[in-house]
């Protein structure tokens, strides 16, 4: 049953004043983030044709290394000193720098990955913060160690294929990484897809995350050590990410034990309930993005779900591999599967053994990470479905992790082809997720077993509304070129 948030801030926050500040920067949340999506509507669209696939930049700083196979796991291939930005615009004064390192596909077999650390200016850390931004797409130009430190300003760019949209989401999601900065904590925010730019992929992205941590432990001016505490953070796409990095640790990377705990939240790993409840809404382009990323993957796959799609679905479908997220999105608002894109139901396509067999592949395993969680979810999230997420959790918690789970309201009702629950809460649910990563980095012990709480928003848990205050003190340093540290 949904509690009014109003009630529980009075409940909360006695006075009118607190009550009043929560109201506003709830509403900001929400007014801030629909208007990253309904703005869209006003910028340029471009028509979803099927194109050849643009070349990434030439920097021979991505070359893969004719003797990758032979080195292990996490060793460093090759390093830089970088200037990062946050949305192309503003830069972010702290020591900073770029790893390429060697680390492991789908099955094992030898990949690099590159991974942008940052170091707070003057300091020298003792704890590490591995942060997983949401890619959603298949190019190196939508990674974050290009859109961190090439990207142009606001993202438009009219001098390449990909173009002209090329912002994606890590020159946002920064700001919340850069939260650890002013911890004083060493911050890496790996490209997760690997050196061939993948999205969705099972095991392969959790190898990319263990194996960024300990390269940047072999990385002396990062000064973090074997011995340094470790969290991990993501949401959406990067929540995803996190889950498979969880998982994978005991087997893959069973030394790195300073992994203190991973927050994570919209982690879709439900994705026949995923493109059921993200059709016909404003980010209904999410469903082209997954077709055409397992498909990336997989040319078995490719080859069945072309038997489904529509001329304008197959259109649609390989347009994708062509650009980064937001000019994806905005090429696909309210895209319904229904409509002159799948010839057959998609429930029937589901069926497919060879459909059926990919998307098992990357949903839940079963499998229970060692390390404890915070997992959060919109209940009304559209691409995250809290289902889904429900019967995540229950595996988690059925294997003995501990998990503290939160079931957030905000936004209550909301009309699917305007606003997006999954992108409000990617703001509203940060600042208790990072919350729960400084106490695990602290050493306040993790609590024993699971914890789920329906509530209407975590940003009214003690201690959120400030910590949201200082993401928005990040974006004033950076802003006026002070450097962002304790």
């Amino acid at each position: 049953m949904y509690t009014d948030p109003r009630s529980t801030s009075r409940s909360i926050a006695t006075s009118g004043r607190m009550r009043g500040r929560v109201r506003a920067l709830l509403v900001l949340a929400m007014v801030s983030t629909l208007a990253f999506c309904i703005g869209a509507v006003d910028a340029i669209t471009v028509p979803a044709t099927a194109r050849a696939e643009p070349a990434p930049p030439r920097d021979s700083f991505y070359d893969v290394p004719a003797d990758l196979a032979h080195l292990d796991p996490g060793a460093i291939v090759r390093t830089r000193s970088v200037q990062v930005k946050s949305l192309g615009l503003f830069h972010i004064n702290a020591d900073a720098w770029q790893i390429a390192y060697r680390t492991s596909g789908q099955h094992r077999e030898p990949d690099m990955a590159v991974t942008t650390v940052m170091v707070p200016r003057g300091t020298k850390p003792t704890k590490l913060l591995s942060f997983q931004s949401a890619a959603d797409a298949t190019l190196r130009v939508c990674n974050p160690s290009y859109q961190l430190t090439k990207m142009a300003p606001a993202g438009v760019d009219l001098s390449t294929p990909a173009g002209p949209l090329l912002f994606d989401i890590a020159p946002d999601e920064v700001l919340f990484a850069a939260l650890g900065l002013r911890e004083g904590w060493a911050v890496t925010m790996p490209d997760h897809g690997g050196i061939e730019n993948r999205f969705l992929t099972p095991h392969q992205p959790g190898y990319a995350v263990l194996d960024g941590i300990r390269a940047v432990e072999h990385f002396r001016p990062a000064n973090v050590t074997r011995s340094s505490p470790v969290t991990m953070w993501g949401y959406s796409d990067g929540g995803i990410v996190s889950s498979w990095a969880a998982e994978e640790q005991p087997t893959y990377a069973p030394e790195l034990t300073q992994i203190k705990g991973a927050a994570m939240g919209a982690v879709e790993r439900d994705l026949p309930a995923s493109l059921k409840d993200v059709n016909g809404s404003l980010i209904g382009g999410f469903i082209p993005i997954g077709l055409g990323a397992i498909g990336k993957d997989s040319a078995q796959f490719a080859r069945a779900i072309d038997k489904y799609l529509t001329p304008n679905g197959k259109a649609r479908v390989d347009a994708t591999h062509d650009h980064c997220l937001i000019q994806n999105i905005m090429s696909n608002l309210w895209l319904d599967y229904r409509n002159d894109f799948l010839t057959a139901p998609l429930d029937t396509v589901l069926e497919d053994p060879v459909v059926r067999k990919a998307i098992r592949e990357r949903g839940i395993t079963g499998r229970a990470p060692r390390m404890p969680l915070y997992v959060y979810n919109g209940v009304t999230d559209e691409i995250s479905p809290i289902a889904g997420e429900d019967k995540l959790v229950h595996s988690y918690c059925a294997g003995g992790t501990s998990v503290v789970y939160r079931r957030e309201q905000f936004p209550p009702n909301p009309v699917p082809q305007l606003n997006s629950p999954h992108v409000v809460v990617a703001v509203t649910g940060a600042a208790a997720a990072f919350n729960w990563v400084k106490d695990r980095m602290n050493g306040v012990p993790a609590q024993a077993g699971c914890d789920t709480k329906t509530v209407p928003a975590t940003l009214l848990d003690p201690g959120a509304l400030s910590t949201l205050g200082g993401a928005f003190g990040t974006i004033l340093s950076m802003i006026a070129g002070a450097p962002v540290k304790p």
